[in-house]
């Protein structure tokens, strides 16, 4: 028996769309048959980009829709929701992939209208697309939210903190909305990335040194994630596979999380306590 992800007849609409993580979850929900409905804060970007998945993937327009949506704007939003549901009368699965990274910032230098403007795009934003979708998804009996949260909102991240708090408030978030939902037939899941190759850790990846010592460090697996592997866990979570699942928050982070932050890797480990005469019976 073989097992695919079949997403066929679902119409998904996922934020942040254009490129990194949210690009490839586009194209892998396309991939397993979806109507798939992205947006980003520039039109133009959006058009560009209907145009290369529909040329790439050999698409029909029916297939795929690119809108202009800013998510620190609710009548922004309302529009978006509203254009899907003119164009495809319903939303299946919804991704909030879109964030406000902010900037590294000691705490005392933190500004903090723009800590709640992150917050206001991050979560607020993100909580307000979830009100205006989710009753369609009771009406029709069932639905799929995936929320991206990060790594960084179970660990820590020192130098920028509004983004990680934002973080671990989307993650609680989810939870409560999939308590509030899971007998509505609509389930509510995280994903949590680590480092992940995406514009938004560019300054990690493209310093050679420096990538090479947080790999090192930090992620048991020993290499950075790429945005496909994100978005294949999404499409499943959307998908009937995973209809048993809610209130879940699953990291694709290489171990980092489950093993440790600062763990390495087991070869790293056994080294380190060879090193040290290994692990020793303690006597009285």
């Amino acid at each position: 028996m073989s097992i695919s992800i079949d997403l066929s007849n679902q119409v998904a609409l996922v934020t942040g769309g254009t490129r990194g993580i949210g690009q490839s979850i586009v194209e892998h929900m396309l991939a397993a048959g979806a109507r798939v409905a992205f947006c980003a804060p520039e039109a133009d970007e959006c058009a560009s980009c209907e145009q290369d998945f529909r040329q790439r993937l050999g698409l029909t327009q029916d297939r795929v829709m690119g809108l202009a949506a800013d998510l620190t704007d609710r009548d922004s939003l309302s529009r978006l929701v509203q254009a899907v549901y003119a164009r495809w009368g319903r939303i299946d699965s919804l991704v909030c992939n879109a964030a406000d990274f902010g900037a590294a910032s000691a705490i005392g230098d933190v500004d903090c209208d723009r800590y709640a403007s992150l917050l206001q795009a991050n979560v607020i934003g993100n909580f307000h697309l979830c009100q205006l979708v989710l009753p369609g998804m009771v009406d029709a009996g069932s639905g799929s939210v995936v929320l991206m949260t990060s790594i960084v909102g179970y660990t820590t991240m020192p130098t920028n903190i509004p983004y990680s708090s934002s973080k671990a408030a989307i993650a609680s978030m989810a939870r409560s909305m999939a308590a509030e939902y899971a007998d509505k037939g609509v389930r509510v899941n995280c994903l949590s990335p680590g480092l992940i190759r995406t514009h938004s850790s560019r300054d990690i990846w493209t310093d050679e040194a420096l990538a090479r010592s947080y790999i090192s460090q930090r992620v048991p697996m020993q290499r950075i994630g790429e945005p496909p592997e994100i978005a294949v866990v999404c499409a499943f979570l959307c998908s009937p596979l995973a209809s048993y699942i809610t209130a879940a928050t699953i990291p694709v982070d290489g171990g980092r999380l489950g093993v440790g932050q600062a763990a390495g890797s087991a070869a790293q480990i056994a080294k380190a306590s060879a090193g040290s005469g290994g692990l020793q019976e303690r006597k009285p």
